[in-house]
């Protein structure tokens, strides 16, 4: 049964089913932009997420033909109220928005899928690829566009495809400013799966099959793999170690061991 969650706004719809919550970005008018309306609610959302244990599974996904525009550019620095304050003021405040978006999305211990099915631009692209995985149909294009209107990357873009794609690569994209449609998407990457046909049918198989694994064994696997981004083989092997003694001691792994010895 489906549960809908009191989000604030009508931009922004929150449903949670057999343990996945599914956050939609509904102003497919101006293409699920990034507007003053509807990020506040969605930082608060993904707060609460990160805090309630039942969630197996978090999905982020975009009303009609786009997935996320990025910010509203028409109305880019049009108020007084942001062009009067301080430039360490501006810093700051967009520091605790990027912390409080992107970065707790890829902090979040639970697995995490964007669901691509149209435009992925500017911080929209940096929202995809703050997921674990990201999965499209053949209308999923994705696109940097901040050197285009004269901006340098913001919401962990650059660290995001950095590490995804490597350097030479990254700045290709941000520099050119060239659509990355959906079959060179999957060839590079950055689409973990590309889905032609049958969509929402491979889908709902993909997310069963996430759903059906041990839970906490997910949030381990997700653990090992972050903390391995950006440190030694050494210190992985420590952690790798520590969380598979853990995990080994489990409730979860007894019932799991148990379920496949039947099967």
């Amino acid at each position: 049964m489906v549960k809908k969650l009191i989000t604030g706004t009508k931009q922004l719809i929150v449903e949670e089913i057999n343990q996945t919550v599914t956050i939609t970005l509904n102003n497919p008018k101006y293409r699920n932009a990034l507007s003053e309306e509807l990020t506040p609610y969605l930082r608060k959302i993904l707060k609460k997420i990160s805090k309630d244990s039942k969630y197996k599974l978090l999905i982020i996904r975009g009303e009609g033909d786009s997935f996320c525009s990025g910010g509203n550019i028409k109305k880019m620095q049009n108020t007084n109220k942001i062009k009067k304050m301080p430039i360490k003021n501006k810093v700051n405040s967009l520091i605790k928005k990027q912390m409080e978006l992107t970065y707790l999305i890829s902090s979040l211990k639970i697995p995490t899928i964007a669901i691509v099915t149209g435009a992925a631009a500017g911080a929209g692209f940096s929202l995809a690829l703050s997921c674990d995985i990201r999965i499209g149909n053949s209308k999923a294009f994705f696109l940097s566009n901040y050197s285009k209107i004269g901006l340098s990357g913001d919401y962990g873009i650059s660290w995001y495809l950095t590490r995804l794609l490597g350097m030479s690569k990254a700045k290709e994209i941000m520099f050119l400013n060239e659509r990355i449609y959906s079959d060179k998407a999957y060839e590079l990457g950055i689409l973990n799966y590309l889905i032609d046909s049958n969509f929402k049918l491979e889908l709902e198989k993909i997310i069963k099959n996430i759903i059906s694994q041990p839970t906490n064994a997910l949030k381990l696997i997700k653990m090992n793999i972050n903390f391995a981004y950006n440190n030694s083989l050494k210190k992985s092997l420590e952690l790798e170690a520590k969380n598979l003694i853990k995990s080994s001691m489990s409730e979860e792994h007894k019932t799991a061991i148990a379920k496949f010895k039947k099967s």
